[in-house]
């Protein structure tokens, strides 16, 4: 056993200058493909809501084009100023015009608010207009903008004391409040029913553009308007095809493939699992491949893998990551957030030998109950590991940040527990690929965002597939899902 510390691994941007910080990153050097012919310049928007959430996000969208300064004075890395979305930063702009906005009226609002479902209906709606603007050339995201009254029907309790688990099904640490059963709400429900549409869709809260409406949009924690500028934004650029960054490769590392495995349940709530595969390039672009049915293991009472469903899942992975890239890579990382029993172990192996990969890495991730304290009263620092042999060990990926100067959050950070049950990668590198992926979230430009990309959006993504009918086409870019 012994404690280790990774440095803060650095993030490649235009030209591959590189960078610890994302936001620092971007305003010295500008997106990781900027110029790129693929990049639509500009960016053209699509909005659907009332009209007034509609003129709010036109008014928003106008007031960030100079930038948005912060009113931060101390920790001035940790909340820089929004440039704007200017073309030495991402290499192109954004375009809306009145032909490309639906405003939905005061009536039909009512009218579905009043329903018996009006969940259902509020998307039938929203979907409706979506369409329309989908089938219209030229546009490249949509911007779906519900009034609070909308958010409002499927807002529960929100408990942000403690981080959740990882994946649906990982049991809650002792310190932990059970999570409160996920409730129907618009916006799963409309990701969900907008998976085949081909545009990616925004949904955007009326506070995140400065439009309050009282009740429960007081209660959510609202980041600095620099900040929550830069995220929007970036998050735009990403959905219209843009990489904003990517993880730096060092010379002589294989290429890497990574793979989140995780399962969720059905909208029944039913013991039935299913299982989901993201797959991840070390740029960053995720592709969701849809598995099989799972089963509870009696004896560890985690779901699991038969052997063929485990094999029809990588090989689909892998199978769509050649169709992406027209190769394979040399290695690939699998995490998962149960570990891996013979019958998957032997179906991933061979999906992988099947492709003739170098290395396959299978790897166990979750929360860990075990916590490494420091003197004094201030938080672990983020990199912070302690390995307890070659392939295992717990590590911070959230904590005091030496870049920030301070940690950037309320409660005690919990580590990550990680275990390699199959392969040849060490310990301290599983450790720093780790912290790699937690910055790889093109949602959050505060790159301390706590989980890896493999598995963070396990349970986003899971939440929006359980409501996708058996059968329908799903588009498999993970910018869909987000």
């Amino acid at each position: 056993m012994r404690l280790h510390f990774v440095d803060e691994p650095a993030l490649a941007f235009h030209q591959n200058n590189q960078h610890v910080d994302i936001r620092a990153g971007l305003g010295l050097f500008g997106v990781f493909d900027k110029g790129s012919p693929t990049i639509p310049t500009p960016i053209r928007l699509g909005v659907i809501g009332t009209t007034a959430t509609v003129d709010h996000i036109r008014d928003w969208l106008e007031d960030c084009k100079n930038g948005v300064a912060s009113q931060e004075t101390k920790l001035t890395n940790l909340r820089p100023s929004f440039p704007g979305m200017i073309p030495q930063v991402f290499g192109t702009s954004l375009e809306l015009s009145d032909l490309t906005t639906r405003a939905i009226s005061r009536h039909e609002l009512s009218a579905a608010l009043a329903d018996a479902d009006p969940l259902t209906r509020l998307v039938d709606i929203f979907m409706d207009h979506g369409r329309d603007l989908a089938a219209k050339s030229g546009l490249h995201v949509l911007i779906i903008a519900p009034p609070q009254e909308v958010f409002a029907l499927g807002d529960g309790p929100r408990t942000t004391d403690v981080d959740p688990p990882i994946d649906e099904l990982q049991e809650p640490a002792p310190e932990q409040r059970r999570p409160v059963p996920s409730s129907l709400n618009f916006h799963d429900l409309f990701k969900a029913r907008a998976v085949d549409l081909p545009l990616p869709c925004q949904v955007v809260r009326p506070d995140t553009y400065g439009y309050s409406l009282g009740g429960r949009a007081r209660d959510r924690k609202l980041q600095d308007r620099a900040t929550t500028a830069w995220n929007f934004h970036t998050a735009l650029y990403y959905k219209a095809g843009g990489v904003p960054w990517r993880l730096a490769r060092q010379p002589s590392s294989l290429t890497t493939c990574y793979v989140g495995v995780s399962f969720f349940k059905s909208v029944t709530g039913e013991k039935l699992m299913t299982s989901v595969a993201q797959v991840f390039d070390e740029r960053g672009e995720g592709l969701i491949v849809q598995g099989g049915s799972a089963s509870y293991d009696k004896d560890d009472r985690t779901p699991h893998l038969s052997r063929d469903s485990a094999y029809q899942l990588l090989a689909d992975g892998l199978a769509t990551y050649r169709r992406e890239h027209r190769t394979m890579p040399a290695r690939l990382v699998m995490h998962k957030t149960s570990g891996f029993n013979e019958d998957e172990r032997a179906g991933f192996m061979q999906a992988a030998a099947g492709e003739k990969l170098d290395v396959l890495d299978l790897v166990t991730v979750r929360r860990s109950g075990t916590r490494v304290l420091r003197g004094g009263d201030s938080p672990m620092v983020r990199g912070t590991a302690m390995l307890f042999d070659d392939k295992s060990g717990i590590v911070y990926l959230k904590g005091a940040v030496p870049y920030f100067q301070v940690y950037p959050g309320a409660y005690i950070p919990r580590a990550i527990e990680f275990v390699r049950e199959d392969g040849e990668t060490n310990a301290s590198e599983l450790a720093r690929e780790l912290i790699g992926l937690s910055k790889l979230n093109f949602n959050n430009t505060q790159f301390d965002t706590g989980d890896p990309v493999t598995v963070r959006a396990a349970r986003r993504v899971g939440d929006i597939l359980k409501h996708v009918p058996e059968g329908k086409k799903v588009n498999a870019r993970f910018r869909f899902f987000t």
